[in-house]
């Protein structure tokens, strides 16, 4: 008797991620011209709902080009409705209202990664540039952009008050169009010898009112400091762009922020920025 056939977890996936990779060489060859494609995933950040990749070969021309490509998967919108729904709860629980949008699809997912970072870029706010989203297979699709040779600001032990200056002022900026992040972190700040460039988004509801929504990416700005900068010296830069009113409100988003897997600090650096925010401990 022919003994049936088992594929076990390990092989599927394998099976899976091979065919993906096809897939996007095929993309990368038939959309962008590339003659010969390397692709190798990418670590840049413990908090990832994406399978990140660098992309490298030549062109035509035999010229030496490189992309960043971001996979999304079913799997990666379903942990991103889980994580937005548990923020939403503790805001609610704290009577507070619900920022955080659900997506309904990977695609929508991805067409508003490229439509806001295409945004950011033509306001002139240094970014990754995105070049396009394409179907992968099932329910997955690749976002591919600009790839930036530079490094993140959570790999740094200290951060000069020029550059959270900088990015206050692109925040500022970015916020002047109705522009919100959502989701500003050291892992989404990366810098180079030139420029310092703000990555990647959140997805916050339409229908909250945009002060909420500048609120919470100004606590997130702030808190994505702290562990590089003295306290008074964000502020001071932070008062430069917002007003006082402005960064009292940032301070009702602190505790949530603080319960995020990438950004860190201690209860007592929360107490002092509360304090500095708002006149009042907790």
């Amino acid at each position: 008797m022919t003994k049936p056939i088992t594929v076990s977890a390990s092989e599927t996936s394998g099976v899976f991620y091979h065919d993906t990779l096809r897939t996007v060489r095929n993309i990368m060859t038939t959309r962008f011209g590339m003659v010969t494609a390397s692709i190798r995933p990418v670590d840049i950040g413990i908090s990832r709902l994406s399978i990140p990749l660098k992309i490298t070969g030549k062109n035509k021309r035999g010229k030496k080009i490189s992309y960043f490509g971001k996979i999304m998967s079913n799997s990666d919108m379903l942990t991103d409705r889980s994580i937005q729904l548990l923020k939403n709860v503790y805001l609610q629980i704290h009577a507070q209202v619900p920022l955080f949008g659900i997506f309904e699809s990977t695609e929508e997912m991805v067409k508003e990664h490229f439509e806001h970072l295409q945004a950011i870029h033509r306001l002139g706010v240094p970014t990754a540039r995105p070049y396009g989203y394409y179907w992968v297979k099932g329910q997955s699709w690749l976002l591919v952009t600009e790839f930036l040779d530079a490094k993140p600001i959570s790999s740094f032990r200290t951060i000069e008050p020029e550059v959270a200056s900088t990015v206050f002022r692109y925040l500022h900026k970015m916020h002047r169009r109705r522009i919100f992040h959502g989701d500003l972190k050291p892992d989404n700040i990366m810098v180079d010898d030139d420029n310092i460039y703000i990555l990647d988004i959140g997805h916050l509801r339409t229908d909250v009112p945009a002060h909420l929504k500048q609120a919470y990416d100004v606590a997130c700005l702030l808190c994505c400091f702290l562990a590089f900068c003295p306290i008074e010296d964000i502020l001071a830069v932070a008062q430069k762009y917002y007003h006082r009113q402005s960064l009292a409100a940032a301070a009702d988003y602190i505790e949530l922020i603080q319960m995020r897997p990438d950004i860190h600090f201690s209860d007592d650096t929360k107490k002092t920025l509360l304090q500095s925010l708002t006149r009042k401990g907790t």
